[in-house]
């Protein structure tokens, strides 16, 4: 008998230590959660099913992205060192591509991928001057990690970058830049740019960030 219940106390230590435990929810935390929820909203709203309502549907996750996110401190980060040596229209230019090649390559990624699944907040961590808000995805057979970075601007939390299984988005980005610079130079990737924002003009033609060859 007392074997038995040994065993049982033991079970119910063992779902205890592996349950997964939300994380106390902090100003960051609260940040995220609030833009998923709008995501999960516009996705589930069904007044906009169907893949006749995609484009719709997308063009509303991008104006939660763009509330959500520190897109111009996103295109500094990426374009890294380069940053200092472009000029005022420069960086201007760089900074309008960017934001319309993130804004389509993020909102389909999340158009795809987020749509009934629960999010688990995991844990908020400070860095510094930077919160990470590490979340996971949970589905059926697999977990999938995704933490935000974000810092507190003008009084509110903004992301500043995602990490999707731990590969940081603005991290990528400054890889696929700089080695389009170091084998071509800056205005051979502004070309590559320009030419992935036409084409996500067209629906049917996929955009996303540029790509070394």
């Amino acid at each position: 008998m007392k074997v038995h219940i040994l065993i049982v106390l033991m079970g119910v230590l063992i779902l205890a230590v592996t349950r997964p435990v939300e994380a106390a929810p902090g100003p960051a935390t609260e940040t995220v959660r609030r833009m998923l929820n709008d995501v999960m909203s516009i996705q589930t709203d069904p007044n906009l099913r169907g893949e006749e309502s995609r484009e719709t549907r997308k063009g509303a996750i991008q104006k939660v992205i763009v509330r959500g996110f520190d897109i111009p401190d996103m295109a500094r980060e990426a374009i890294g060192p380069q940053w200092e040596k472009l000029s005022g229209p420069e960086r201007f230019e760089f900074s309008a591509v960017f934001q319309d090649l993130f804004l389509d390559s993020y909102s389909r990624l999340v158009l795809d991928f987020l749509k009934k699944e629960q999010v688990l907040y995991v844990a908020e961590e400070a860095e510094g001057d930077k919160v990470n808000v590490k979340t996971s995805i949970q589905r059926i057979n697999e977990q999938i990690p995704v933490d935000y970075s974000l810092t507190e601007t003008d009084g509110r939390w903004v992301v500043r970058d995602v990490a999707i299984d731990g590969v940081s988005i603005v991290a990528n980005y400054r890889k696929s830049f700089a080695r389009v610079i170091q084998t071509e130079s800056f205005a051979g990737l502004m070309r590559r740019m320009r030419l992935q924002q036409k084409a996500i003009q067209k629906p049917s033609q996929p955009g996303g960030a540029p790509q070394a060859q």
